[in-house]
């Protein structure tokens, strides 16, 4: 991400001008470390690396900045992710900059040129954005767990009316890629049931095929893969199964409708997980290491930030 977090929160959330134009310099040397490392490593490890660039939103970025990102995006082919208009602060600022809101002012440097995935989108201009977004390269990253489980509702359903490709994404406290297609789904619904009815902007109530679909096929589209994303001849052999049957998430028969059972699944229910042929997970049981030897060392290194927070007072309160 560009500008990265160390640098980062010395101007922003809270925008610090002086700070941001200070900036500006590293930021260049960071999009060309990035031009490098892309240079590098890309269709490296069987074509599965491809390294996108991600400048980390449009009020930590001047067109100068943005545009350098995009020439990257352009040489490297891999296409560019970002938060986009993530809340009204982001939105304020860069109307204030440059005259735009955050989708118009990225629209108008040529960003869409390449593959674009935004996130959030909590700060849009949703009459006119949306309908902007369907006409480009761009799918829209929806992150229903994104600052924890009470997070704010995420403009999925207008998305989805206008036609945008969503898909779903993580940036939040778990890694369960099951609970985030569920809460898509639900905190969607509730998104769609509050508005709907007032009309100003068409909503339409996403279900579970739709996070579904968003979690494979449009992906891998909004990545020029069609070698992913599908069960096809052609594909890589990347396969996850889950079990919608058995306990908590079933009823012992196969439900006609067997999408609908991953409402009431997570990721403990997954059984395989198999990559280009490979089984990473099998029968629920890891294959690529020994689990318990996972756990225990993941333990240490957690009691080790827990022993420091302890330290520096973290958790007197």
């Amino acid at each position: 991400m560009i500008p990265g977090v160390p640098r980062l929160f010395g101007f922003w959330p809270v925008v610090d001008e002086a700070a941001f134009e200070a900036s500006i310099p590293q930021t260049l040397e960071e999009i060309e470390a990035e031009r490098q490392f892309g240079l590098r490593w890309n269709g490296s490890f069987e074509d599965r690396m491809r390294p996108m660039i991600a400048p980390h939103a449009t009020d930590t970025h001047t067109p100068e900045t943005m545009t350098a990102i995009i020439d990257v995006a352009r040489e490297l082919g891999n296409g560019i992710h970002l938060h986009l208009a993530q809340g009204a602060g982001e939105a304020a600022t860069v109307q204030r900059r440059w005259g735009q809101r955050p989708v118009a002012w990225v629209d108008s440097l040529g960003m869409f040129d390449v593959p674009v995935f935004g996130a959030h989108m909590s700060g849009a201009d949703l009459e006119l954005d949306p309908p902007l977004l369907a006409q480009r390269s761009y799918t829209y990253a929806t992150c229903p767990l994104a600052g924890g489980a009470n997070g704010g509702l995420q403009p999925y359903p207008e998305m989805l009316a206008a036609g945008v490709a969503v898909n779903i994404g993580i940036d939040t406290h778990t890694n369960d890629y099951l609970e985030c297609l569920k809460l898509a789904v639900i905190k969607g619904q509730a998104r769609h049931g509050a508005i709907s009815s007032r009309g100003a902007v068409p909503s339409q109530s996403p279900t579970i095929h739709d996070a579904v679909l968003g979690a494979t096929q449009v992906a891998a589209d909004g990545l020029g893969r069609k070698d992913l994303g599908r069960i096809e001849v052609g594909a890589k052999a990347d396969l996850v199964s889950v079990d919608v049957s058995g306990f908590l998430a079933g009823s012992g028969a196969m439900p006609p409708d067997p999408l609908v059972n991953l409402l009431y699944a997570n990721g403990l229910h997954a059984r395989a997980v198999m990559t280009d042929g490979s089984w990473q997970l099998y029968d629920g049981a890891l294959q690529v290491a020994d689990e318990r030897r996972v756990v225990r060392e993941g333990g240490r290194v957690a009691q080790q930030i827990w022993d420091q927070l302890r330290r520096e007072g973290w958790l007197d309160s």
